[in-house]
């Protein structure tokens, strides 16, 4: 079983090669950052391993492996919407997370992030993308940039106080 998906997903890759061209730019990347939240008085760290990062025809992307299934839903964010507001979008905020970390080295660089999920290998790197309505006909923007980078950034930093608030009791979120 594990051999036919090593299989399947090196014959992904090598058909993604004759079609585009492709750098492998760092594997397993150890990324980190402090963050500054000033309702928090004591350092906070952000850091992960990343996957994979590439450029793909010129353009930088971040790719994360997940070995379950991920449907491209949890990686559309509807502008106005919070990521931290559901569950569902945990991948999107975990790619939001890499793209952030490595964005503090390299601040100028417009990127794209998604996930190959190792069960629906057909559907290749699912992209990170902001849309700008809910349903058919919506606009996708799959770039992250300065303004995406700042809006999860506000969203974070929330988060955290929120968390890092003791009057503020933790709840089970139902998944």
């Amino acid at each position: 079983m594990v051999l036919r998906y090593i299989e399947n997903f090196i014959n992904l890759e090598i058909d993604d090669v004759k079609k585009h061209q492709i750098k492998i730019v760092g594997l397993e990347a150890n990324l980190k950052i402090s963050l500054d939240i000033s309702s928090v008085d004591f350092p906070i760290n952000l850091k992960g391993k990343l996957d994979r990062i590439d450029e793909i025809d010129g353009t930088l992307r971040i790719i994360d492996y997940k070995t379950g299934r991920v449907e491209r839903n949890q990686l559309e964010i509807v502008d106005g919407i919070s990521i931290t507001s559901d569950y569902k979008f945990s991948k999107a905020f975990q790619l939001l997370c890499y793209a952030t970390m490595y964005a503090s080295e390299h601040p100028e660089v417009l990127m794209e992030a998604g996930i190959i999920s190792f069960k629906k290998l057909s559907s290749g790197v699912m992209k990170f993308a902001t849309k700008d309505k809910a349903g058919n006909g919506a606009k996708k923007e799959t770039k992250i940039g300065k303004e995406t980078l700042s809006l999860f950034y506000t969203e974070l930093t929330a988060l955290i106080t929120e968390i890092c608030n003791i009057k503020v009791p933790f709840e089970e979120k139902e998944v």
